[in-house]
């Protein structure tokens, strides 16, 4: 079973993503274009540009449209072939979105097709030629411009399939349960056995489990929640001193671990507010 996924926890779980491109590329499919029952560790992006053909994604059948883009989730059974004398000319690439030792479109599901504007056509262009090119052309910030075209299609991908996403239902209701009380709880005390007994896993188990779904550690978020309520609690009157109470850190703590994650001390941070 599998719930709606919320913005929300989409937030978190993109906070985490760390993304790589095996290869891309540009290519009109031959006529023995066709596998069956195939299962990989990486994800397929397909952007239509002409053609037809046939797509199968865990048991369901899809016929991708010219202007479509198509992501084929990793550790899921797949299939395509050719339908016809008009093959499929496409932007391909493979990739991988993990978060934590997971990767997000196996997380997650959403659907394998979604339409495109042409404003965003003409974008996704750009992303896989950029990708294309320094596949081809490798510069010492080749890696960057292809993670970073990646991320570009991965976004707007996700952007226009948000309001269809869902996420497995068991892993939805635990760590939201656990997500929602450190959020109403951030001026506490928390422990990793206090979060653990929420969803009935032993203290172990739960960090490998809550790692495995946010890609950090259940202090690690902790802390980025609270440093997060203190960048926006410094926009008010509150005194430095009620904010880290607020937020749940030692006020002799607070400026350091403020300043180690933004980069500014909480005074300077708040004299940005006022320029």
């Amino acid at each position: 079973m599998h719930s709606t996924l919320s913005e929300d926890s989409l937030r978190h779980l993109l906070s985490n993503l760390q993304v790589d491109v095996s290869i891309a590329n540009i290519q009109t499919v031959d006529h023995e274009w066709q596998r069956d029952n195939f299962v990989h560790s990486f994800n397929r992006m397909y952007y239509i540009l002409e053609g037809e053909g046939r797509i199968e994604v865990d048991g369901i059948v899809h016929y991708p449209k010219t202007g479509q883009l198509i992501v084929m989730p990793c550790n899921i059974k797949q299939s395509y072939s050719t339908i016809s004398d008009n093959p499929f000319h496409k932007y391909w690439c493979h990739f991988t979105a993990r978060v934590g030792t997971r990767d997000l479109f196996e997380m997650c599901r959403f659907p394998v097709c979604i339409d495109i504007s042409e404003i965003e056509s003409a974008e996704i262009h750009n992303y896989f030629r950029n990708m294309i090119y320094h596949m081809q052309h490798q510069t010492a910030t080749s890696i960057l411009n292809i993670r970073a075209s990646m991320l570009q299609l991965i976004s707007l991908f996700i952007e226009q399939g948000l309001d269809q996403a869902s996420i497995p239902l068991a892993t939805t209701q635990k760590m939201n349960r656990v997500l929602q009380f450190i959020e109403q709880h951030l001026a506490d005390r928390m422990t990793i056995e206090q979060l653990a007994s929420l969803v009935h896993y032993h203290p172990n188990y739960f960090i490998r489990a809550f790692h495995s779904v946010l890609g950090c550690s259940p202090i690690q978020y902790i802390n980025r929640m609270r440093l997060d309520k203190a960048r926006q609690l410094l926009a008010s009157e509150l005194s430095i001193g009620n904010i880290a109470r607020n937020v749940g850190i030692e006020q002799h703590n607070f400026s350091s671990m403020f300043k180690s994650y933004t980069g500014f001390s909480p005074r300077d941070y708040r004299r940005m507010f006022k320029c």
